[in-house]
């Protein structure tokens, strides 16, 4: 059973945020599953609430190709946990069809129907970043902070992008934490945009390339057998929040090598399934 996690940063600013949050729960009946990905793209122009890597009020730390719970969002007291948008979800179940032609349109300035920061007096502080988690990481990381983000701000309302949606969607797939829009405990905005910063776009690139089907599948193996381990992150950490993730996107992005992987040389396996 997988348990819903809590993550408390500051309840009075999330509860100011919660009146302010729009309706969510939209139902749609479009079969996205037959577009093709060019049309999905092109989707991405419609979606007008908080997404997973998107958002102002609540983490997702779930799968969204599969994940459709409400334990796949964290901090959602007050405040009822978005649904993943179809058009992105379909996205991400295609995986690695997808990845070239979403690092191919990171740069795409076309609006989505989301705006954040539009709200007077609720955010101390409204900046562009440049956080990005890398394809290797660093085992001793610089931690979050000012030095990850520009010195340019924005007074009033940022439009979401196409370029940001597909930059959330890459770590989406690649099993890496790129959040387009999130909050700062301290009450910051913080909007990493490929458009607004193009430095983003160069590490893409330079860690994925084109979206090559094999460096994802060996980043995803690397993952799973603990390649990407950092200082101070405990083994029942890494398994939950690093290699049970990859193994959930290899199943489904690769089920031939997830089923090559051997179990009884890989306990973290049989323990993911267990817990299936």
């Amino acid at each position: 059973m997988r348990r819903t996690k809590v993550l408390s940063f500051g309840a009075c600013i999330i509860g100011i945020l919660a009146a302010f949050v729009p309706s969510y729960g939209r139902t749609t009946s479009s079969d996205y599953s037959h577009e093709t990905i060019t049309q999905l793209i092109d989707d991405l122009t419609q979606i007008d609430s908080e997404s997973p890597g998107i958002s102002f009020s609540v983490i997702y730390v779930g799968f969204a190709a599969e994940d459709t719970s409400a334990s796949a969002w964290m901090n959602t007291r007050g405040v009822a946990p978005p649904e993943v948008p179809p058009q992105m979800r379909e996205l991400i179940r295609r995986g690695p069809l997808a990845l070239p032609e979403l690092i191919k349109h990171l740069e795409d300035k076309r609006p989505t129907k989301l705006e954040v920061g539009g709200y007077p007096h609720v955010f101390s502080a409204k900046v562009f970043g440049y956080e990005y988690d890398p394809r290797v990481r660093d085992p001793e990381p610089t931690p979050l902070g000012f030095s990850q983000w520009t010195q340019k701000g924005f007074a009033s309302a940022y439009t979401v992008k196409v370029g940001d949606v597909c930059y959330a969607l890459i770590g989406q797939i690649v099993n890496r934490h790129l959040n387009a829009v999130r909050l700062q405990p301290t009450g910051f905005l913080v909007v990493n945009s490929p458009i607004e910063v193009p430095d983003l776009i160069e590490k893409v690139k330079s860690d994925w390339g084109s979206g090559d089907a094999e460096t994802l599948k060996a980043s995803l193996l690397a993952d799973i057998h603990g390649a990407n381990r950092l200082v101070g992150f405990k083994q029942d950490a890494y398994i939950e929040w690093v290699a049970n993730p990859a193994l959930r996107r290899l199943k489904l992005y690769f089920p031939e090598d997830y089923r090559a992987l051997p179990s009884g040389n890989l306990p973290r396996k049989a323990d993911f399934e267990r817990s299936r």
